[in-house]
């Protein structure tokens, strides 16, 4: 085999393994490879910002551990998330940066970015946010006032 041909296929496939990673669905995958933990994370923030595109804020609530999810008050957290009313938020679009856990494996963050429209104003905003989680027993909990400090 030639030496062009072989770099080529190397540097293809380094191409495709950036583009897999930088994809939501292929950054899932990829970190289901090497962390349990962090799939479970990354899946969680997903879906609790799919929860809150669509207003869906007792769904929001049950990332929580059950003793907060009785107190958690989702629409007031998530004006002080992004500066906005949730009656104007309009959620358009968001993803995930960065995932990492603690050397102990019982706590995680995700940066997270979103593209999200004030409703009533025009205004587009890009909002980066870092959502936290403690890990109790085999359970992924958000800690979403602790993300607000």
């Amino acid at each position: 085999m030639k030496k062009s041909t072989v770099a080529f296929v190397l540097a293809a496939l380094a191409v495709g393994g950036y583009i897999l990673y930088d994809s939501q669905w292929g950054r899932s995958v990829l970190m289901g490879f090497f962390s349990e933990d962090l799939a479970r994370i990354e899946e969680i923030s997903l879906a609790f910002m799919e929860d809150i595109k669509f207003k869906d804020f007792n769904k929001a609530a049950s990332y929580h551990s059950p003793e907060d999810q009785e107190e958690v008050d989702i629409p007031k957290l998530m004006e002080r998330l992004f500066k906005i009313k949730p009656e104007l938020l309009d959620v358009m679009e968001y993803t995930i940066l960065d995932s990492t856990l603690d050397s102990t494996g019982t706590r995680g963050r995700v940066k997270m970015k979103a593209k999200v429209n004030v409703l009533n104003s025009g205004k587009i905003k890009n909002p980066e946010f870092i959502l936290y989680y403690k890990k109790e027993g085999e359970a992924w909990f958000m800690e979403l006032e602790s993300s607000l400090r």
